[in-house]
């Protein structure tokens, strides 16, 4: 746990220094309860600041009372004049480690780790692919 949080203070500290604007707030404030979480990630459609116009966030937040389980959460964000709004919350994607973002005019997918056959409920081994609608934000799993 230690080291996921060093890890993700690292990447927070290089998005800011790289022109991202305080992404754990925005993230924060629009898909937790409790305005934090135990780890986050933004996903946008290209990794250059200035050319980026849409992302997806997701973050784990604590089940307060459970024994450490998280709840995930995703959005998709739009960058418009007044910088990243939230355009809506993400149902039906579920895993850990969320990566290789990809976004067309309709849709975005993202890959997570899901538990196999036979892997410990600690440690997803399968990877899964999802597809987001952009319309209804209804996550839909293609493997």
């Amino acid at each position: 746990m230690i080291r996921l949080a060093l890890a993700l203070w690292l990447l927070a500290d290089s998005a800011v220094a790289q022109g991202w604007p305080d992404l754990d707030r925005l993230l924060f404030s629009t898909l937790t309860r409790s305005g934090t979480a135990e780890a986050s990630f933004w996903l946008p459609d290209t990794p250059d600041p200035a050319q980026a116009t849409r992302a997806m966030g997701i973050v784990y937040e604590y089940i307060p009372g459970s024994a450490g389980n998280t709840n995930i959460a995703v959005g998709i964000y739009v960058r418009g004049v007044q910088g990243w709004q939230f355009a809506g919350q993400v149902q039906g994607l579920f895993g850990q480690s969320p990566s290789a973002p990809q976004f067309s005019a309709t849709h975005a997918e993202v890959s997570t780790m899901m538990p196999g056959p036979n892997d410990p409920r600690c440690c997803p081994t399968q990877v899964t692919r999802w597809r987001i609608d952009l319309r209804t934000l209804a996550a839909q799993r293609l493997n």
